[in-house]
């Protein structure tokens, strides 16, 4: 495969390196937070407990062979984009709810997790680095490197002896050199999506509202999630003698189950809607370990009581057949990528993006009911087999998605997992006991999370302790937290009620809930977010200044907010980012694009001067003066690494 170079900027700053985004994984830092993870895990158990010392050194010798993975997210002033992450990589130890948000600003900065328990390694990857079948193909090679040294350190301690001991990080080392060269190139990424590009008659998105599954959402946060292990060499059979593939049985299933559950085997005006993903790989001839796939819609609506799996069964293979084909999804690519080319798309700020495509994405995401992934058979080598018992494939739900169902085989085993916020487990007893009707067997495993029915399938004893007891507190922190900030927003509107009732002449409201939402902007994105120290500098003049303008106005008004505050906080802020990039100066040009919007604000004043509303421009002039002179130096001293900056930042 071609192997794709860096951004336009090439090697930037400190040597790093940066890449657009693909164009689907544009879309996923627009949309996540804490609750829209869109986060996804791969996960294997092995046959023995994970040691977690031999799992880090594997993460470290794999990690530079994925350079899609060895990323951190950036923000541009049109897009996000990625850079090179040189921080070491860690693992920690399994004790949240599975598919939790993953911070891009936390440290050490990866937009993946490896985590373990007991016999089990979990890859957690946040969607816009790769989609399921990258995030696979770093999984198999992180296992089989965590597998090759366990058999060395192994070997080691069977010799007991002061010449092993002596030389054991000589031959790590050595080892870790040759395993690099032997799989350089496996994770090499590239946006397959521009490069298969081509103008075809665009295929449209459905948006009419689905079927959406209710219930008794879990406390915390909490995921019920719900393993059924199938044996393939029992569902083959079955898939055969109705003639259709295991992913068209198990989306009948699925809608069968939603249909009878849900809707009581009764005539609906709404469709139930299944979100398919397909990997576009096999259909392009792409190895690329970015995102690369589509999303076809499978639709069902009852028109009568009690329709048959059958009927469901032919209605989902007739659209597959005529919707998962390369014809098909090259409409699907064209209107995806003609998106992102749109001039006027492209120019838009990112902040612009950010507040439209949320009400976007949450429309166009009613017309699924459930999404129903299947990444297919996982192979290993030969050589590991044997020490390896499951794979597992699980998505990240939410309120506003609700239910996933992700599926993966290993061997003779196929794992369907359903993720729900739900307490009770209505969806997967019906859908394993339509698979037990039809003759499979199923063995089942829980987290725990849920609360099983009595008379369903899933029960109490199916907790197997794969996964760690996660206490109702884990999310305390979060909920106090926005307690907190309920109790001071409630507290700035009562007083700007009892301001109003009791007015004599002197709005003293006007002090007391600018001063409460600045302390709220203070706590919330200087002291508790992992914002670094220019953003912090710019959240908090720009806040500051407005505090000074409200006081001034609650007073009578008399101009010194705008004559000597606002221009003397933006000096000070010019001042302490010039400052911010003395100190840092091996990463000066992170500052930059905070430098450069001082000083296009700082002009601010000089408008309020010719519009009349400052008297004492002095301070203003100066300050105009001064950032320009300051920017002009940095971007003079800077030279090429300043264009690189540019280029990265106002990239399009």
């Amino acid at each position: 495969m071609e192997k794709r170079k860096a951004g336009p900027g090439g090697k930037g700053p400190q040597g790093k390196r940066w890449h657009r985004l693909d164009n689907t994984g544009k879309i996923f830092p627009l949309i996540a937070n804490q609750n829209l993870s869109n986060v996804f895990r791969i996960s294997v158990t092995l046959k023995e407990e994970v040691d977690p010392e031999v799992l880090e050194q594997a993460l470290a010798d794999v990690l530079p062979c994925f350079p899609g993975f060895q990323v951190k997210l950036k923000r541009g002033f049109f897009w996000y984009y990625f850079e090179t992450n040189k921080r070491a990589p860690v693992i920690e130890e399994e004790a949240a709810y599975p598919c939790r948000y993953i911070d891009p600003k936390s440290s050490p900065l990866f937009l993946f997790r490896v985590s373990y328990f007991k016999r089990r390694i979990n890859l957690e990857v946040f969607h816009a680095v790769t989609d399921g079948l990258g995030a696979v193909n770093f999984l198999k090679e992180l296992t089989c490197r965590y597998l090759q040294r366990k058999r060395a350190q192994d070997e080691r301690q069977k010799e007991n002896g002061r010449k092993a001991a002596s030389r054991q990080s000589v031959e790590d080392n050595r080892a870790a050199r040759h395993y690099e060269e032997s799989v350089s190139g496996i994770g090499q990424f590239e946006d397959s999506y521009l490069k298969n590009y081509r103008k075809v008659r665009k295929r449209r998105y459905q948006s009419k509202p689905a079927v959406q599954l209710d219930g008794t959402v879990l406390e915390q946060a909490g995921e019920n999630i719900i393993h059924g292990c199938v044996k393939v060499s029992e569902l083959k059979p079955l898939c055969r003698a109705k003639q259709v593939s295991i992913t068209k049985y198990l989306t009948a299933v699925l809608i069968w189950s939603i249909y009878e559950e849900y809707l009581g085997g009764q005539p609906s005006r709404k469709p139930i809607g299944v979100n398919l993903p397909i990997n576009l790989r096999a259909f392009f001839g792409s190895t690329t370990a970015s995102n690369f796939f589509a999303v076809t819609g499978i639709r069902f609506q009852p028109e009568r009581e009690h329709v048959s799996l059958d009927e469901i069964l032919e209605s989902v293979s007739r659209q597959m057949d005529e919707n998962i084909v390369k014809e098909k999804l090259e409409e699907t690519i064209s209107y995806n990528v003609s998106r992102e080319k749109k001039w006027y798309v492209r120019v838009i700020p990112l902040f612009i993006k950010w507040l439209a495509l949320g009400p976007i994405f949450r429309r166009n995401d009613r017309a699924n009911t459930i999404t129903l992934s299947n990444v297919g058979a996982i192979q290993m080598d030969e050589a590991y087999q044997e020490e390896i018992e499951a794979f597992h494939m699980m998505i990240g739900v939410s309120r506003l998605q609700r239910a996933k169902c992700g599926v993966c085989s290993y061997g003779d085993k196929m794992m369907i997992t359903f993720a729900t916020i739900f307490e009770d487990c209505r969806l997967a007893d019906r859908f394993f006991g339509k698979l037990k009707e039809d003759g499979l067997s199923v063995e089942m495993e829980t987290n725990g999370a849920g609360k099983p029915e009595s008379g369903g399938l899933v029960k109490r004893e199916d907790f197997h302790w794969n996964y760690p007891m996660v206490g109702i507190e884990v999310d305390k922190w979060r909920r106090l937290k926005h307690i907190f900030y309920g109790i001071l927003a409630a507290a700035a509107l009562v007083l700007a009620v009892v301001n109003a009732v009791t007015y004599s002449g002197f709005w003293w409201a006007g002090i007391a809930v600018p001063g409460i939402l600045y302390t709220i902007l203070t706590l919330n994105y200087s002291i508790l977010k992992h914002a670094n120290l220019g953003k912090s500098v710019m959240t908090q003049t720009i806040g500051l200044q407005i505090l000074v303008v409200m006081i001034d106005w609650a007073l009578g008004f008399r101009g010194w907010s705008l004559n000597y505050g606002v221009p003397g906080m933006l000096l000070f802020a010019d001042i302490a980012v010039v400052f911010l990039i003395l100190v840092n100066r091996m990463n000066w040009q992170s500052y930059l694009m905070y430098q450069l919007a001082i000083t296009v604000l700082s002009f601010i004043p000089l408008i309020l001067w010719a519009a009349g509303w400052i008297t004492a421009p002095f301070l203003a002039v100066v300050t105009v003066i001064l950032s320009v002179l300051i920017l002009a130096m940095t971007v003079l001293l800077g030279d090429r690494s300043v264009k690189s900056e540019f280029i990265r930042r106002f990239h399009l």
